[in-house]
């Protein structure tokens, strides 16, 4: 069985997740934002062999606990090449936004790159990259066919979608995204989203206001 655990992290609230296989706890963290002893506490609580890190994007709410998850557990970070500036501001940006604390790291660049079309594995459980940028230029999600579930980020929210007004944002870009990669899948898709409560893809089709 595939296991997802949601740790909410930050003041931003972004859902971090982490995915394992139940047989070979074999697990991998996505989107870790910050506050990454939590999830070092979790993973540990459950004997958990984290083997990557996935990043959808590179934002600092989503990057921002990669270096020191990455020192403690030796694993390799997974993302698109395209958001270097992001994840070497981090630190800049948290402190532009007036953010306290010491748990806002640079983002070490990816171990291993990846653009669309590739195929990642948790445990037994293999999830397909789509590159759904909008909110940002490197942005991709991952869609597990037999889990019928995406992680999709910050693409698309339960009765909303990502923000644009970011550097790299693109909303034509970001409804083009979601229309021709996202509501393609089938209607009972979970919508694992990047902040707020999950979805699924036919309640997104059919009552989202700003996909009409």
């Amino acid at each position: 069985m595939l296991r997802i655990e949601t740790v909410p992290v930050t003041e931003f609230l972004q859902n971090a997740r982490v995915l394992w296989d139940s047989d070979t706890r074999d697990a991998v963290i996505v989107d870790p934002g910050g506050d990454a002893e939590r999830i070092l506490s979790f993973v540990r609580s459950e004997g958990l062999t984290v083997r990557e890190i996935w990043l959808t994007h590179s934002h600092l709410d989503h990057c921002g606990g990669v270096a020191p998850l990455r020192r403690a557990l030796a694993c390799p970070l997974v993302a698109h090449p395209e958001e270097a500036m992001m994840r070497g501001a981090v630190q800049s940006i948290a402190s532009a936004y007036g953010l306290s604390g010491d748990g806002w790291h640079n983002c070490p660049e990816p171990d291993v790159l990846v653009r669309g079309g590739e195929t990642l594995s948790v445990g037994a459980y293999k999830a397909s990259v789509l590159f759904t940028p909008g909110h940002s230029p490197g942005h991709v999600s991952f869609y597990f066919p037999s889990e019928k579930t995406i992680l999709s980020g910050d693409v698309l929210f339960a009765g909303s979608i990502g923000r644009t007004d970011l550097p790299g944002g693109n909303h034509r870009e970001l409804i083009s995204t979601i229309k021709e990669r996202i509501l393609q899948l089938p209607d009972d898709t979970r919508v694992l989203s990047g902040h707020g409560e999950d979805t699924t893809v036919g309640r997104e089709r059919r009552s989202n206001p700003f996909l009409g």
